[in-house]
């Protein structure tokens, strides 16, 4: 089992009791969720908190830094989260709730703690995912100069000016987010198609030539256009994204991609945060329908349980009804039998042998008292409701 909350429900959680009860209630270590809080930026009661609190004696509970749009807002936690726990929270778990500030506030924050990022000329300085790429490129450059035939398959991929050139951008892009605490994540073994893990979000991204599409095949290949100049883009793969969002950049006379890499990934970053809204907006209205599928559901079982108990209730009427009337009428061929053998003994008195009308007339009512309810002792009386 697990859950999910958001930084300021995590904060509001561990200041509000100890953390070892927490970990009781929820079922994992201390240890555990110190780790998470960590993760997320949330400050944690100093040893001797709660007893110095608990003692009357002066405290100072630490503030929850503000967060910027790479700050991860929302973590997993392993365990259950007690009703009790839950009823401490703002809002739903994991849910985001009216923040303090505003988006345009968060991405300064951001825009502050990036500061000014440039590509690199070369690659003295490398991502560890462009790294493996390079590597692998040297691999097939000295496999190509020893072997005396030519595949193109098998060919380096980043010796063409624009290859070489949007490999370094790649690496400038990288190496921009990771400084923020960004994650880069390399689709394939070209430079084309990638994720950037920010916060609790990640963006696709692709970085190709203006003029150049995707066909079947998944290989970038020329559009109607002619010969596309070798100008360069980075779009956000991500559809759905709000009108007025920029998802695009790309070179501009005077103003290549190289220059725009600052406003690039803080561009994505505010692109990422816009999805992600949308995506758990998404998230907490199939929430939503879900809890009131389950209502409905749940509406219709009582009703089927209503009707059935109505059914139930009738068929049990019905049935006391019918036993009273079978009763009834057992109860009167009893008598009719009874009635029947007296007409007999006074119409037949000294006309049939007496002991055979006796042995008879003994059968008879012996027969009239197995049907009778009464006599028999199996008369119908149902428990009274109410």
């Amino acid at each position: 089992m697990s859950f999910v909350l958001t930084r300021d429900q995590l904060y509001d959680l561990v200041w509000s009791e100890p953390m070892q009860r927490l970990s009781t209630q929820i079922g994992i270590s201390d240890v555990a969720i110190a780790k998470r809080c960590r993760k997320v930026g949330v400050p944690v009661p100093e040893r001797g908190y709660w007893n110095r609190l608990h003692a009357g004696k002066r405290v100072v509970k630490a503030i929850l830094p503000d967060r910027d749009l790479v700050t991860i807002n929302r973590i997993e936690m392993s365990g259950t989260l007690p009703a009790e726990l839950r009823s401490r929270l703002k809002g739903e778990p994991g849910m985001p709730c009216q923040e303090n500030d505003t988006l345009e506030v968060r991405t300064e924050r951001l825009r502050k703690r990036l500061g000014t990022v440039t590509v690199p000329r070369n690659f003295s300085r490398v991502h560890p995912a462009i790294d493996v790429l390079l590597k692998k490129d040297e691999k097939l450059r000295q496999e190509a100069a020893n072997s005396p035939y030519r595949f193109p398959w098998n060919q380096p991929k980043f010796v063409a000016p624009f290859e070489r050139r949007r490999l370094l951008f790649l690496n400038g892009v990288f190496l921009g987010f990771e400084k923020v605490g960004g994650r880069a994540w390399l689709r394939g073994t070209d430079a084309r198609e990638h994720a950037i893990y920010m916060g609790d979000f990640s963006v696709h991204f692709t970085l190709e030539k203006v003029g150049h599409g995707r066909n079947g095949s998944g290989r970038s290949s020329p559009s109607a256009a002619s010969k596309a100049p070798e100008r360069m883009y980075l779009s956000v793969s991500d559809h759905g994204a709000p009108p007025g969002v920029k998802v695009r950049w790309q070179d501009e006379e005077g103003n290549p991609l190289e220059k725009q890499l600052t406003e690039v990934i803080v561009g994505m970053a505010v692109a990422a945060e816009h999805l992600q809204l949308q995506w758990l907006e998404q998230q907490a209205a199939w929430e939503r329908e879900r809890r009131a599928e389950e209502q409905r559901e749940a509406q219709r079982r009582k009703a089927e349980a209503e009707r059935r108990q109505r059914e139930r209730i009738a068929a049990m009427e019905k049935a006391k009804v019918d036993a009273l009337i079978r009763d009834a009428e057992s109860w009167h061929t009893a008598n009719t039998i009874r009635s029947y053998v007296e007409a007999v003994r006074n119409s037949n008195a000294g006309q049939i042998d007496s002991p055979k009308l006796e042995t008879w007339s003994s059968w008879a009512l012996a027969e009239a008292d197995k049907v009778d309810p009464i006599v028999s002792g199996r008369v119908f009386l149902p428990a009274q409701s109410g």
